[in-house]
């Protein structure tokens, strides 16, 4: 609890920080990089922030904490989204991201993206098979079995695969995890190489598009 409550504070002092100016330390093609073309954002009005991740990605698993802490330090106008990776050939994403697109549609993202983690990276849990992962979401508290369920075997399940796939083409996504802010800037902590500088670099871009919409 005290680990939370200190990334908690560290996170806001750091966007506190950026709001102060401290975008002029981020530097184009070492901090980040910009996009291609702009990208649409699902809010319009808010400052969106992108993280593709996989659940069978060590590194995105133990970012999680520090991504946990950061979003709620967030403020009235800066919303995250998150989307599952998904290459092309590669049928191992394609469970993990089933689940992730069946626990968006019944709205449980945010009650079980932690558990998910976990059970993956931790427990060596195999929930790519269907009868282990609905007894596993049975017994987390808070989760809705049945929704989950019918949101994974649902009618849109490959269209959600399918989308999941057009949006790391689109995004130009190598690998996770990967943050997008506001459509415009690409960075992550492999390219910062640092957590904690990491996420400053992201309250920095925050920081720049809201002096941009100024």
């Amino acid at each position: 609890m005290r680990i939370a409550k200190m990334f908690t504070r560290f996170f806001a002092a750091g966007l506190a920080l950026a709001a102060l100016g401290c975008q002029a330390d981020t530097r184009a093609g070492v901090d980040f990089d910009y996009l291609p073309k702009v990208m649409p954002v699902e809010q319009p009005g808010k400052i969106e922030v992108i993280e593709f991740f996989w659940y069978g990605c060590p590194h995105c698993y133990n970012l999680e904490p520090g991504v946990q802490a950061w979003k709620k330090s967030l403020p009235a106008d800066v919303v995250l989204r998150r989307e599952h990776v998904m290459w092309d050939g590669r049928s191992d994403m394609a469970g993990h991201a089933k689940i992730f697109n069946a626990l968006k549609a019944s709205k449980q993202v945010e009650t079980l993206t932690p558990q998910v983690f976990s059970a993956v990276q931790r427990e060596r849990i195999e929930l790519r098979d269907e009868k282990t992962l609905f007894d596993w979401v049975g017994k987390q508290a808070g989760a809705n079995r049945a929704q989950f369920e019918a949101a994974y075997k649902g009618f849109g399940a490959q269209a959600q695969l399918t989308r999941a796939m057009q949006l790391t083409r689109d995004y130009g996504i190598d690998g996770v995890p990967t943050f997008i802010v506001n459509g415009k800037y690409k960075t992550s902590p492999s390219k910062i190489g640092d957590e904690r500088r990491f996420f400053q670099v992201l309250n920095e871009l925050i920081a720049k598009e809201r002096a941009a919409k100024k």
